[in-house]
């Protein structure tokens, strides 16, 4: 019977070594159809890794010009806003220039009115001596027209 169990064990050792070796050529099978799969990516991964870099410092162009012009937007903007500081400093100095001239036309008219008062008294008495003289004056040249044409009719027979 030990001749049986050294056969036994022989012949499972040598099915154990065909077993082993069937599973090293299945597993070098897949290594080697993984080595032509990893070539493979490689080989798509170049063009592609090149587009990437390209596509990359396109990008790094635009960011830089979108940088700039972001500064020159913000260099636009302040503008903007020291052009409106100014402006509303304006409007602000106008508006109390303003109000300083209304407020000074309002005295000088107030002071023309009371120191014209008399002097406009004055010259409607003046107005109204000349409007009676001129009325007078006409009404006298009205008479002596009158009286001429009535001289001139007793005169002249027809």
């Amino acid at each position: 019977m030990a001749e049986w169990s050294a056969v036994v064990a022989a012949a499972s050792f040598v099915v154990l070594t065909i077993a082993l070796l069937a599973a090293l050529r299945d597993f070098r099978r897949r290594i080697v159809r993984f080595e032509q799969a990893v070539r493979s990516i490689e080989a798509e991964a170049v063009p592609f890794m090149r587009e990437l870099r390209e596509l990359a410092a396109e990008a790094s162009q635009v960011a830089r010009r979108a940088g700039r012009s972001v500064e020159r937007l913000d260099r636009l903007l302040e503008a903007a806003q020291r052009w409106e500081d100014a402006v509303r400093r304006s409007a602000s100095t106008a508006c109390r220039i303003a109000d300083a001239v209304d407020s000074a036309a309002a005295a000088h008219v107030e002071r023309a009115i009371r120191s014209g008062r008399a002097r406009i008294a004055e010259t409607l008495d003046w107005a109204e001596l000349g409007w009676s003289v001129w009325k007078w004056w006409q009404s006298k040249r009205a008479e002596a027209s009158d009286s001429s044409r009535a001289t001139d009719e007793m005169r002249d027979p027809e």
